[in-house]
């Protein structure tokens, strides 16, 4: 009877240990996934942030990646087309962008998507968009000076603009409101890229010849070369846009720690000139921004307030 006894008081314990380890793998589970979704506010822990080729763009979305992961994010950055980006917000394969310049650079994206988005915070305030020559270029200071063909300017640069990538905003209102606005009938704008257009820029001022090209504020060339922004009396490219951060107007509650960073992230013009020079210069994308970072632990410091 004895031995019966003593069977079952070891079946019991062996039981009893089972039950204790399986409950322990499930808490073990319901630790990692709450790791995974709602340790100190971060939610969701996979972000993906959009950006287009505009370098000012790049530049600043790779800080706040990196800053974003120094809060225990994982993030993904995905260059697209300005309008794939919108795209991508609206149907949730892209979270954020710190990228959008409004209201008139992308205007149309913004009235087409802002029923499911959300602007966060202003980025850099007052950027500009204009076609813009060499200081060189003396006799060219208006859009006016092209219409009106002034010292042959038309034939020197057969009748060319260079431009960026044709889904960009500023690509746009160059097409549809300048050149209609002013009369550049005879001239074409040639649809390139952010990198192609500067280098082409680049090569024309190494021999001091005429170009013009769209360009914008903040951008590294400006740091570089002696550039003029053409005067623009009919006012065809509005006021100057500010640059937000947008998202999904769900992002908030996804992932709450990477919100509350981006309503306080914010750079200025000469900043972001500073990343993107250093770009320019050969520097990889994130390896510049990480500089940037360090170079400026004061800056780090305001955008991690409260992430201590």
């Amino acid at each position: 009877m004895r031995k019966t006894y003593r069977v079952l008081a070891i079946a019991a314990i062996f039981l009893m240990s089972m039950v204790l380890v399986a409950c322990g793998d499930k808490n073990d589970e319901s630790d990692n996934a709450a790791d995974n979704n709602n340790n100190d506010g971060i939610g969701e822990k996979d972000i993906t942030l959009g950006t287009d080729d505009y370098v000012s763009n790049t530049s600043n979305t790779y800080v706040a990646k990196l800053l974003l992961e120094e809060i225990g994010y994982n993030v993904e950055i995905t260059q697209t087309d300005v309008g794939v980006e919108y795209t991508g917000l609206a149907d949730g394969s892209t979270d954020a962008l710190v990228g959008a310049w409004l209201p008139t650079t992308h205007k149309s994206y913004w009235e087409k998507y802002k029923d499911n988005l959300e602007k966060i915070n202003t980025v850099t305030e007052e950027v500009k968009l204009g076609l813009t020559v060499p200081a060189y270029m003396e006799d060219i200071n208006s859009i006016e000076d092209l219409a009106d063909n002034k010292n042959d300017i038309g034939e020197k640069l057969e009748w060319k603009i260079t431009g960026i990538s044709p889904g960009a905003g500023e690509m746009k209102i160059t097409k549809n409101e300048v050149m209609p606005g002013y009369g550049l009938d005879k001239w074409e704008l040639v649809e390139s890229s952010g990198p192609a257009m500067a280098a082409v820029l680049s090569g024309a001022i190494d021999k001091e010849e005429p170009i013009v090209v769209t360009l914008w504020t903040p951008h590294w060339t400006f740091n570089k070369f002696d550039l003029k922004i053409l005067e623009d009396p009919k006012g065809t490219f509005g006021e100057p846009d500010d640059v937000f951060s947008v998202a999904r107007d769900d992002f908030k509650d996804q992932s709450p720690a990477a919100y509350k960073f981006l309503k306080q992230f914010s750079i200025e013009q000469e900043d972001t000139q500073e990343i993107m020079l250093d770009i320019a210069d050969g520097m990889d994308e994130e390896a510049a921004a990480q500089k940037f970072i360090d170079d400026h632990p004061d800056l780090k410091d305001e955008w991690l307030k409260g992430f201590e």
